[in-house]
């Protein structure tokens, strides 16, 4: 108190509820316990402003019930009056706070409690942060409260919204007075409208019926009018914190595993002092930002999820929006979907045309924004069709699998509008994360990077999928695979997912990753893993890659790029004057010429600049090079006749000498061959190479492959090191493996 602080608060959350033996001599139960302590320092302090949460501070922690909780009711009975006890709601991260839950609380405690809300605490999960509103608390329920506590992102900028509808939701209920029902409501505005919920009716999302009719607080229409005032602060020029001491990272990048939790600060502390909580005098609520961390604390309940619907039962449809994009917004059954024609082009995403693209972050974008990262119970509108879309894409994808399109020609019409239409939306977001980047306000630049370059990852991913699923390459083998369920990895469109996810009754840590966490179960991840979730870079990376299928035009490119990495990662160009496409010819030349079906490319504003060259069957693939492509090589390099050869003259011979087979030890464990490769100095993202191993992944688990290979000189150092950092594992133990070749595996 010498110091000035004039409220405290003692703080038993997250620990366990045990005493000593020399404790239960003293006192009655763990509560007793914490009561004697509590009030003790309360009156030595002079009975300051003081909060105390308990062990057992939501319904779901209360043993056996909330009515029932010995613990709790001996707060009520102990607990000096005038001492506030914090509460989370019937759950730690609680969707809706009712009178009639609050009532009970105060029942048993014997007093209001000052609520400690997490709705808007992200510290539970590093892929998501959450710019919706405050909803779920109709204002009716100001009168039963003593105060309350907002608990919010860990990252400062990401709080604009949270605290801006708090503070609307704070003063819309003065008087203290159950409000009344109104029987006009208020149109929403476009954007408002915009950035709506799969949940949602007319009235508005997550409340009783008469919150939704209510003028005083509605969370769609607070949402407006923060989005209005946070692109003032958006438009606003403004530099991030000074770093002290910058981290470095040393060593490759740690992947960050799905599961479990990362470990979390167990303590709670509190900040007083002016404009810093959320607290009630009278009936007057002031509002601002507290700093009481209650540590969510991730639980191992699993829910048990059913199969997913039917293939074919829907197919998407889309409306336009104001800059020309697709806006996938509603479902039509796929025998209403418009015919168009049915020729079935390659789309690729143009990722040039918003780098020159002069146009500024809207309100538009910081809308689709929010919608990408809304609240822990709730995506948004766009998100959630582009979790649907992605689901039906991937399971009906045998529409249009090669010899099957024209059997079936208006579902194979059908889904590749829905694939453009899914490209549009990925190509949206992907310029409102471009533009966000140019804002004038870099705080915010800066705190949401690594949120953002997760998303714009994983979409691109989505987007390189789609466009290998519209090429028609699938297996027919493998088609019953796309729409059979996966009872280990239910997903965002298994049956009874989305109702448990938006119903509130378990923690949001249950469903881990948000928006991208869903993206990545519908993928073919299982088993890559590490491919998908990466630390993200220490520093700021404005340079952004696309990904997508090789095509027939790529052949200069790929065949420039093995050439300048073919000397152990390191430039050959010198070592080949006279031959620029021999060693190209030599290690890709077959792949891309007989199986460009698993190959891609990275792009990025110059062009290609990487690629994975991958085939599903490297004993075909053999058979095949030795049937075509080694004949063609004969004849395109005639066998040198001196004896003391030049490095090209080298590899020109191995195409005249017998063929080396892959043992069979190494083809039945990891039956497709790949190769990785891309220009060091262009690519400053390190989760490039990753994600272009990605796309080669998913396009050969889609087709029935366990585990790929590669083939590696002994002397190639860095490479060997350079596959082993993507998950590659060195193969010991071959029978008859020559001494100079070295062969990596990894499962998939």
């Amino acid at each position: 108190t010498s110091f000035g602080c004039t409220a405290f608060a003692l703080l038993f959350d997250d620990i366990e509820p045990g005493l000593s033996e020399t404790d239960r001599s003293v006192f009655q139960s763990f509560g007793s316990a914490q009561v004697a302590v509590t009030n003790e320092v309360y009156q030595h302090l002079g009975q300051p402003q003081f909060y105390f949460c308990p062990t057992e501070y939501c319904s779901s922690r209360a043993v056996p019930n909330l009515l029932s909780s010995d613990y709790l009711n001996t707060l009520g009975a102990k607990l000096l009056k005038d001492i506030d006890i914090l509460w989370t709601g019937q759950k730690v991260i609680s969707k809706k706070l009712t009178i009639q839950h609050l009532q009970e609380v105060s029942s048993v405690i014997k007093r209001p409690p000052v609520i400690w809300d997490n709705i808007h605490a992200n510290d539970y999960d590093p892929r998501r942060m959450f710019l919706g509103p405050f909803d779920g608390r109709s204002p009716e329920i100001i009168p039963y409260l003593r105060g309350l506590l907002t608990n919010p992102n860990c990252e400062f900028e990401a709080n604009y919204m949270a605290l801006h509808t708090l503070g609307q939701w704070s003063t819309s209920n003065n008087d203290g007075l159950k409000k009344d029902i109104i029987a006009d409501g208020e149109h929403l505005s476009p954007v408002a409208s915009d950035i709506r919920l799969e949940t949602e009716n007319d009235f508005g999302a997550n409340e009783d019926l008469p919150s939704r009719i209510d003028k005083r607080y509605q969370a769609r229409l607070a949402l407006n009018i923060a989005l209005n005032d946070w692109m003032q602060e958006i438009n606003t020029n403004r530099q991030p914190p000074r770093v002290v001491a910058p981290l470095t990272i040393t060593g490759p990048p740690i992947p960050i595993p799905p599961v479990p939790a990362p470990p979390m600060d167990n303590s709670a502390t509190a900040v007083c002092g002016e404009n810093m909580a959320a607290s009630f005098t009278g009936n007057q609520p002031v509002v601002s930002q507290g700093n009481l961390v209650n540590s969510t604390i991730p639980s191992d309940s699993e829910s048990e999820l059913s199969e997913d619907p039917e293939p074919m039962e829907y197919v998407p449809s889309a409306v336009s929006t104001s800059d020309g994009c697709k806006d996938i917004s509603t479902v039509v059954p796929a025998e209403d979907a418009m015919q168009v024609e049915t020729e079935m082009p390659s789309v690729v995403i143009d990722k040039d045309c918003c780098m020159t693209n002069p146009e500024n972050f809207t309100r538009e974008d910081l809308g689709l924004l929010v919608d990408f990262f809304y609240t822990p119970f709730d995506h948004g509108m766009t998100s959630t069709q582009l979790l649907q879309d992605l689901h039906f894409l991937k399971v009906n994808a045998g529409v249009v699998v090669q010899g099957q399109a024209k059997t079936n020609l208006a579902e194979a019409t059908a889904w590749m509008e829905a694939a453009d239409k899914f490209l549009a939306v990925v190509q949206k977001v992907d310029r409102m994360i471009r533009l966000l980047q140019m804002i004038p306000n870099t705080a915010v630049v800066h705190e949401f990077f690594s949120y953002l370059w997760d998303l714009q990852g994983l979409i691109q991913l989505c987007a390189c999928y789609v466009q290998w699923l519209k090429l028609g390459q699938i297996k027919e083998s493998a088609l019953p695979r796309l729409s059979e369920p996966s009872p280990n990895s239910p997903t965002w469109c298994s049956k009874g997912y989305k109702e448990l996810f938006h119903s509130g009754d378990q923690e949001p840590w249950v469903f881990r990753g948000g928006v991208q966490g869903e993206i990545q179960r519908l993928l073919p991840s299982d088993g890559a893993h590490d491919l998908f979730l990466m630390r993200p870079p220490e520093v700021l990376l404005k340079k952004m890659y696309s990904y997508r299928p090789y095509q027939l035009s790529d052949e200069a490119s790929t065949y420039n790029i093995c050439l300048r990495t073919c000397d152990d990662g390191m430039d050959g160009t010198e070592v080949f004057p006279d031959y620029p496409n021999l060693i190209a010819d030599r290690i890709i030349g077959a792949i891309v010429s007989l199986s460009p079906e698993y190959c891609f490319v990275v792009c990025d504003d110059q062009g290609v600049c990487g690629y994975a060259l991958a085939s599903l069957n490297a004993v075909e693939l053999r058979q095949k090079t030795e049937v075509s492509w080694i004949p063609a090589m004969y004849q395109k390099y005639p066998k040198p006749s001196k004896e003391e050869l030049t490095p090209s003259e080298e590899v020109i011979m191995s195409f005249h000498t017998p063929q080396r087979c892959t043992p069979l030890s190494v083809t039945q464990r990891y039956p497709s061959v790949i190769r990785l490769d891309f220009i060091p100095a262009r690519v400053e993202d390190y989760s490039v190479p990753k994600r272009l191993l990605a796309c080669a992944v998913m396009a050969l688990k889609t087709s029935g492959s366990t585990g790929i290979h590669v083939e590696m000189n002994v002397g190639d150092k860095c490479m060997i090191d350079h596959y082993q950092r993507m998950g590659f594992f060195p193969i010991v133990d071959i029978p008859g493996a020559p001494d100079d070749v070295v062969y990596l595996g990894r499962a998939i």
